[in-house]
C-alpha cells in the first residue's frame, strides 16, 4: 500500500532552479527531462549509483512483488545501506538496470540474501515463493524448484498420514 519514492533531481525549462546553476556547477543531461548528471558535490558517478539505487527501488521494493521478502535484506543493518550494497552487487551481476525478468529477479535476490547475506536458503525459499505466488502465478522460479520439491515431499508425506501422526510431524 505505501511506496517510499526514491528519484533524481530534473530541470524543467523557466523553472527557478536555474538560478543555482552555476553557483553548484549544475550539469544536466541535454535532453529532455533534464535529469543531474553532476554538481560541486556530486560527481558522474556517484550520481549514476544513486539513479541505479532509484530504479532497482521501483522495480524491486515499490513493485509489490517483494513484499516479504525486501525486508530480509535489512534485518540486522541499516535499509538504505543494505538495499545499496544489494544494488551495487546486482549491477555487477546484471550489468543493466531494466528489462530484468521478474524469475530473474527472483534468482538475484535469491543468491545475494544466500550467498552473501548469509541468510538460511530454507527461510529465503519460502519467503521469496510466498512473494512469487502472491499475484496468481502457480508456475515455480527455477532457483526456488530444488527447495519446493522437497517441501513438496514433506507435506505429501504428511498428508498420507493418519491425522494423530500428522499432528507430530515438523518441518
Amino acid at each position: 500500500p505505501h511506496e517510499i519514492q526514491v528519484g533524481m533531481l530534473k530541470r524543467l525549462r523557466g523553472t527557478p532552479i536555474t538560478r543555482h546553476d552555476e553557483n553548484w556547477e549544475m550539469n544536466y543531461s541535454r535532453n529532455a527531462p533534464y535529469e543531474i548528471l553532476s554538481n560541486r558535490l556530486l560527481d558522474f558517478e556517484t550520481v549514476h549509483r544513486m539513479r541505479r539505487f532509484a530504479r532497482y527501488w521501483d522495480v524491486f521494493a515499490n513493485s509489490g512483488n517483494f513484499v516479504r521478502t525486501i525486508p530480509l535484506l535489512w534485518e540486522s543493518g541499516s535499509p538504505f545501506d543494505r538495499f545499496d550494497g544489494f544494488c551495487e552487487w546486482l549491477y555487477q551481476v546484471e550489468q543493466r538496470t531494466h528489462t530484468i525478468p521478474l524469475k530473474m529477479q527472483v534468482t538475484r535476490l535469491f543468491e545475494y540474501l544466500t550467498a552473501e547475506l548469509s541468510l538460511a536458503e530454507d527461510r529465503v525459499a519460502a519467503v521469496l515463493l510466498e512473494d512469487y505466488q502472491r499475484g496468481g502465478r502457480r508456475d515455480i522460479p527455477d532457483v526456488l524448484r530444488a527447495w519446493y520439491d522437497r517441501t513438496s515431499d514433506v507435506r505429501k508425506t504428511r498428508q498420507s498420514l493418519p491425522r494423530r501422526q500428522q499432528r507430530h510431524l515438523r518441518e
